[in-house]
Protein backbone atom coordinates (compact mmCIF):
# COMPACT_ATOMS: atom_id res chain seq x y z
CA UNK A 1 0.00 0.00 0.00
CA UNK A 2 1.16 3.35 -0.93
CA UNK A 3 2.50 5.78 2.13
CA UNK A 4 1.70 10.05 1.86
CA UNK A 5 5.43 10.31 1.62
CA UNK A 6 8.13 8.35 -0.50
CA UNK A 7 10.62 7.00 1.77
CA UNK A 8 13.84 8.68 2.20
CA UNK A 9 16.62 6.58 3.03
CA UNK A 10 20.68 6.65 3.92
CA UNK A 11 21.05 3.38 2.82
CA UNK A 12 17.77 1.36 1.68
CA UNK A 13 16.09 0.00 5.01
CA UNK A 14 17.94 2.20 7.14
CA UNK A 15 16.64 5.53 7.97
CA UNK A 16 19.21 7.01 9.92
CA UNK A 17 22.07 9.34 7.70
CA UNK A 18 25.83 8.95 8.99
CA UNK A 19 26.58 12.57 9.19
CA UNK A 20 30.17 11.69 7.25
CA UNK A 21 31.36 13.78 4.86
CA UNK A 22 33.86 11.27 3.33
CA UNK A 23 30.82 8.48 3.85
CA UNK A 24 30.85 6.07 0.85
CA UNK A 25 29.92 2.17 0.80
CA UNK A 26 29.81 -0.31 -1.39
CA UNK A 27 28.09 -3.78 -1.29
CA UNK A 28 27.64 -6.84 -3.35
CA UNK A 29 24.15 -6.38 -5.26
CA UNK A 30 22.76 -9.67 -3.48
CA UNK A 31 24.41 -9.49 -0.15
CA UNK A 32 20.77 -6.40 0.36
CA UNK A 33 18.44 -7.68 -2.05
CA UNK A 34 18.25 -11.14 -1.99
CA UNK A 35 16.40 -11.30 1.13
CA UNK A 36 13.71 -9.00 0.39
CA UNK A 37 12.77 -11.26 -2.69
CA UNK A 38 15.74 -9.60 -5.00
CA UNK A 39 13.40 -6.76 -5.41
CA UNK A 40 14.04 -2.76 -4.15
CA UNK A 41 10.80 -0.61 -3.38
CA UNK A 42 10.63 3.00 -4.76
CA UNK A 43 12.32 5.50 -2.50
CA UNK A 44 15.21 7.87 -2.52
CA UNK A 45 18.22 9.46 -1.49
CA UNK A 46 18.49 13.24 0.14
CA UNK A 47 21.91 13.00 0.22
CA UNK A 48 23.89 10.46 -1.51
CA UNK A 49 25.24 9.39 -5.30
CA UNK A 50 24.37 5.72 -6.03
CA UNK A 51 26.16 3.92 -8.89
CA UNK A 52 24.99 0.57 -9.54
CA UNK A 53 27.14 -1.32 -11.86
CA UNK A 54 25.99 -4.83 -13.21
CA UNK A 55 28.36 -6.94 -13.94
CA UNK A 56 25.99 -9.84 -14.96
CA UNK A 57 22.18 -11.12 -14.72
CA UNK A 58 18.98 -8.59 -15.52
CA UNK A 59 17.66 -5.89 -13.98
CA UNK A 60 14.27 -3.96 -14.06
CA UNK A 61 14.74 -0.49 -13.20
CA UNK A 62 12.66 2.37 -12.86
CA UNK A 63 14.23 6.08 -12.17
CA UNK A 64 11.40 8.18 -11.13
CA UNK A 65 8.38 7.78 -13.68
CA UNK A 66 11.20 5.94 -16.97
CA UNK A 67 11.33 2.07 -16.41
CA UNK A 68 14.11 -0.08 -18.45
CA UNK A 69 14.98 -3.79 -18.19
CA UNK A 70 18.64 -4.03 -18.46
CA UNK A 71 21.07 -7.27 -19.20
CA UNK A 72 24.45 -8.00 -18.95
CA UNK A 73 26.97 -5.56 -17.89
CA UNK A 74 25.48 -1.91 -17.39
CA UNK A 75 26.27 0.82 -15.34
CA UNK A 76 23.82 3.21 -13.95
CA UNK A 77 23.67 6.40 -12.51
CA UNK A 78 21.11 7.90 -9.36
CA UNK A 79 21.55 10.80 -7.96
CA UNK A 80 20.55 12.20 -5.42
CA UNK A 81 16.99 13.08 -5.21
CA UNK A 82 15.63 10.52 -7.68
CA UNK A 83 13.33 8.23 -6.74
CA UNK A 84 14.46 4.60 -8.14
CA UNK A 85 12.98 1.02 -7.88
CA UNK A 86 14.91 -2.42 -8.99
CA UNK A 87 13.80 -6.03 -9.51
CA UNK A 88 16.59 -7.85 -9.78
CA UNK A 89 17.12 -11.78 -11.80
CA UNK A 90 17.81 -14.10 -9.35
CA UNK A 91 21.93 -14.30 -9.16
CA UNK A 92 22.81 -10.66 -10.53
CA UNK A 93 26.16 -10.08 -10.25
CA UNK A 94 26.90 -6.34 -9.24
CA UNK A 95 27.98 -3.80 -6.78
CA UNK A 96 25.78 -0.81 -5.16
CA UNK A 97 28.35 2.25 -4.34
CA UNK A 98 26.83 4.80 -2.54
CA UNK A 99 28.89 8.08 -2.27
CA UNK A 100 28.19 11.04 -0.07
CA UNK A 101 27.60 14.25 -1.99
CA UNK A 102 31.04 16.05 0.13
CA UNK A 103 33.02 13.71 -0.96
CA UNK A 104 32.78 14.89 -4.47
CA UNK A 105 33.09 18.25 -4.00
CA UNK A 106 36.56 18.56 -4.15
CA UNK A 107 36.35 16.69 -7.80
CA UNK A 108 33.82 19.24 -8.89
CA UNK A 109 36.74 22.17 -8.42
CA UNK A 110 39.44 20.10 -10.17
CA UNK A 111 39.95 19.18 -13.91
CA UNK A 112 37.80 16.51 -13.78
CA UNK A 113 34.76 18.73 -12.62
CA UNK A 114 33.47 18.86 -16.59
CA UNK A 115 33.24 14.75 -16.80
CA UNK A 116 31.80 14.22 -13.42
CA UNK A 117 29.20 16.90 -12.82
CA UNK A 118 27.48 16.42 -16.25
CA UNK A 119 27.79 12.45 -15.48
CA UNK A 120 26.13 12.95 -12.16
CA UNK A 121 23.90 15.51 -13.01
CA UNK A 122 21.00 13.22 -13.95
CA UNK A 123 19.93 9.12 -13.74
CA UNK A 124 21.09 7.62 -16.82
CA UNK A 125 22.37 4.06 -17.97
CA UNK A 126 25.68 3.05 -19.56
CA UNK A 127 25.80 0.03 -21.37
CA UNK A 128 28.73 -1.91 -21.43
CA UNK A 129 27.65 -4.86 -23.28
CA UNK A 130 29.25 -3.84 -26.75
CA UNK A 131 32.70 -2.66 -24.58
CA UNK A 132 33.95 -5.76 -22.57
CA UNK A 133 37.32 -4.02 -23.02
CA UNK A 134 36.01 -1.16 -21.08
CA UNK A 135 34.58 -3.13 -18.30
CA UNK A 136 37.36 -4.95 -18.11
CA UNK A 137 39.46 -1.52 -16.60
CA UNK A 138 35.97 -0.35 -14.53
CA UNK A 139 35.95 -3.89 -12.61
CA UNK A 140 39.57 -4.00 -11.03
CA UNK A 141 38.75 -0.42 -9.58
CA UNK A 142 35.52 -1.95 -8.52
CA UNK A 143 36.54 -4.33 -6.73
CA UNK A 144 39.83 -2.24 -5.57
CA UNK A 145 37.49 0.11 -3.86
CA UNK A 146 35.55 -2.91 -1.84
CA UNK A 147 39.13 -3.39 -0.88
CA UNK A 148 39.36 -0.24 0.87
CA UNK A 149 35.73 -0.18 2.59
CA UNK A 150 36.75 -3.87 4.35
CA UNK A 151 39.97 -2.28 6.07
CA UNK A 152 40.61 0.69 8.37
CA UNK A 153 44.06 1.63 7.22
CA UNK A 154 46.42 4.88 6.56
CA UNK A 155 44.85 7.12 3.67
CA UNK A 156 42.17 4.74 2.91
CA UNK A 157 39.91 8.49 2.71
CA UNK A 158 42.01 9.27 -0.40
CA UNK A 159 42.67 6.28 -1.76
CA UNK A 160 38.90 5.54 -1.88
CA UNK A 161 38.48 9.51 -3.24
CA UNK A 162 40.93 8.75 -6.56
CA UNK A 163 39.25 5.30 -7.12
CA UNK A 164 35.85 6.76 -7.03
CA UNK A 165 37.07 9.55 -9.56
CA UNK A 166 38.95 6.58 -11.74
CA UNK A 167 35.37 5.06 -12.05
CA UNK A 168 33.54 8.00 -12.89
CA UNK A 169 35.87 8.94 -15.26
CA UNK A 170 35.59 5.86 -17.14
CA UNK A 171 31.87 5.63 -16.88
CA UNK A 172 32.25 9.24 -18.59
CA UNK A 173 34.29 7.81 -21.40
CA UNK A 174 31.86 4.65 -21.90
CA UNK A 175 28.89 7.13 -21.85
CA UNK A 176 30.64 9.10 -24.45
CA UNK A 177 31.60 6.11 -26.50
CA UNK A 178 28.14 4.95 -26.83
CA UNK A 179 27.00 8.22 -28.40
CA UNK A 180 24.99 9.83 -25.42
CA UNK A 181 25.12 13.15 -25.74
CA UNK A 182 23.25 13.62 -22.17
CA UNK A 183 26.44 15.08 -20.55
CA UNK A 184 26.38 18.01 -22.95
CA UNK A 185 23.29 18.97 -21.73
CA UNK A 186 25.38 20.50 -18.35
CA UNK A 187 27.26 23.96 -19.20
CA UNK A 188 30.70 24.25 -17.56
CA UNK A 189 29.24 27.57 -16.23
CA UNK A 190 28.90 27.98 -13.01
CA UNK A 191 25.78 30.60 -13.50
CA UNK A 192 24.29 27.39 -15.20
CA UNK A 193 25.07 24.93 -12.31
CA UNK A 194 23.59 27.35 -9.81
CA UNK A 195 20.70 28.11 -11.98
CA UNK A 196 19.72 24.44 -11.83
CA UNK A 197 20.59 24.70 -7.67
CA UNK A 198 18.21 27.33 -7.60
CA UNK A 199 15.43 25.75 -9.47
CA UNK A 200 15.83 22.62 -7.08
CA UNK A 201 15.98 24.70 -3.73
CA UNK A 202 12.77 27.14 -5.47
CA UNK A 203 10.35 25.00 -8.30
CA UNK A 204 7.31 24.87 -4.96
CA UNK A 205 7.54 28.50 -4.84
CA UNK A 206 6.76 28.86 -8.66
CA UNK A 207 9.86 31.38 -9.27
CA UNK A 208 9.64 33.55 -12.19
CA UNK A 209 12.38 33.88 -14.70
CA UNK A 210 12.95 37.71 -13.09
CA UNK A 211 13.34 35.85 -9.72
CA UNK A 212 16.09 33.51 -10.98
CA UNK A 213 18.26 36.49 -13.01
CA UNK A 214 18.08 38.34 -10.11
CA UNK A 215 19.27 35.47 -7.33
CA UNK A 216 22.00 35.50 -10.35
CA UNK A 217 22.66 38.95 -10.79
CA UNK A 218 21.93 38.95 -14.74
CA UNK A 219 19.38 39.98 -16.97
CA UNK A 220 16.31 37.75 -17.97
CA UNK A 221 17.39 37.75 -21.35
CA UNK A 222 20.83 36.64 -20.62
CA UNK A 223 20.13 34.02 -18.62
CA UNK A 224 17.10 32.51 -21.14
CA UNK A 225 20.28 32.86 -24.19
CA UNK A 226 22.33 30.67 -21.65
CA UNK A 227 19.73 28.44 -20.41
CA UNK A 228 18.52 27.43 -23.82
CA UNK A 229 22.41 27.07 -25.13
CA UNK A 230 22.98 24.49 -22.38
CA UNK A 231 19.71 23.06 -21.92
CA UNK A 232 17.76 23.91 -24.93
CA UNK A 233 15.17 25.03 -22.64
CA UNK A 234 13.76 28.21 -21.31
CA UNK A 235 14.37 29.17 -17.74
CA UNK A 236 10.37 28.54 -17.44
CA UNK A 237 10.58 25.11 -19.51
CA UNK A 238 13.46 24.19 -16.83
CA UNK A 239 11.45 25.24 -13.67
CA UNK A 240 7.97 23.81 -14.98
CA UNK A 241 9.71 20.29 -15.57
CA UNK A 242 11.48 20.30 -12.50
CA UNK A 243 7.42 20.92 -10.99
CA UNK A 244 6.55 18.04 -13.34
CA UNK A 245 8.86 15.15 -11.94
CA UNK A 246 8.02 15.86 -8.66
CA UNK A 247 3.76 15.70 -9.50
CA UNK A 248 4.99 12.12 -10.92
CA UNK A 249 6.61 11.06 -8.07
CA UNK A 250 3.87 12.21 -5.88
CA UNK A 251 1.49 10.37 -7.80
CA UNK A 252 3.27 7.20 -8.75
CA UNK A 253 4.67 6.36 -5.10
CA UNK A 254 2.21 8.38 -2.85
CA UNK A 255 -1.31 7.79 -2.28
CA UNK A 256 -1.69 11.45 -1.69
CA UNK A 257 -4.94 13.42 -3.30
CA UNK A 258 -4.66 15.26 -6.27
CA UNK A 259 -5.36 18.54 -4.88
CA UNK A 260 -3.24 17.76 -1.55
CA UNK A 261 -0.09 17.39 -4.43
CA UNK A 262 -1.01 20.20 -5.91
CA UNK A 263 -1.19 22.41 -2.96
CA UNK A 264 2.45 20.85 -1.66
CA UNK A 265 3.47 22.11 -5.40
CA UNK A 266 2.72 25.43 -4.51
CA UNK A 267 -0.20 25.54 -7.04
CA UNK A 268 -2.96 27.68 -5.47
CA UNK A 269 -5.63 26.15 -7.29
CA UNK A 270 -5.44 22.04 -8.12
CA UNK A 271 -7.75 23.19 -11.46
CA UNK A 272 -4.61 24.74 -12.71
CA UNK A 273 -2.08 22.04 -11.33
CA UNK A 274 -4.18 19.57 -13.26
CA UNK A 275 -4.33 22.13 -16.36
CA UNK A 276 -0.86 22.06 -15.78
CA UNK A 277 -0.10 18.70 -15.54
CA UNK A 278 -2.60 17.99 -18.95
CA UNK A 279 -0.53 20.06 -21.04
CA UNK A 280 2.46 18.75 -20.17
CA UNK A 281 1.36 14.87 -20.23
CA UNK A 282 -1.59 15.02 -22.40
CA UNK A 283 -3.42 13.34 -19.50
CA UNK A 284 -5.13 14.65 -16.32
CA UNK A 285 -2.83 13.57 -12.94
CA UNK A 286 -5.42 11.07 -12.12
CA UNK A 287 -5.28 9.38 -14.97
CA UNK A 288 -1.30 9.37 -15.54
CA UNK A 289 -1.59 7.63 -11.76
CA UNK A 290 -3.97 4.59 -13.19
CA UNK A 291 -1.62 4.00 -16.15
CA UNK A 292 1.46 4.03 -13.95
CA UNK A 293 0.10 1.69 -11.26
CA UNK A 294 -0.60 -0.42 -14.27
CA UNK A 295 2.58 -1.08 -15.29
CA UNK A 296 4.88 0.07 -12.17
CA UNK A 297 7.36 -2.81 -10.58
Amino acid sequence: MKKNQIPHFGLYGESSWINDPEFFHIEDIEDRSSNLGWKISPHRHAQLFQILILKSGQAKVQLDDQQQILLGAWAIIVPAGVVHSFHFAPDTDGRVISIAEPLLEDAYQEKAAKFIKPLLSQACHINFNGNRNSFSELWPLIQQLESESFYIREDRALMSEYLIKAILLILHRQQQNNGDESSTEVTESSRIQRLKELIESHFRKHWSTQDYAQALSTSTSRLNRLSKASFNKSVLALAHERLLIEAKRSLIYTARSVDEISYDLGFKDPGYFSRFFKRATGMPPGKFRVLSNQTSI
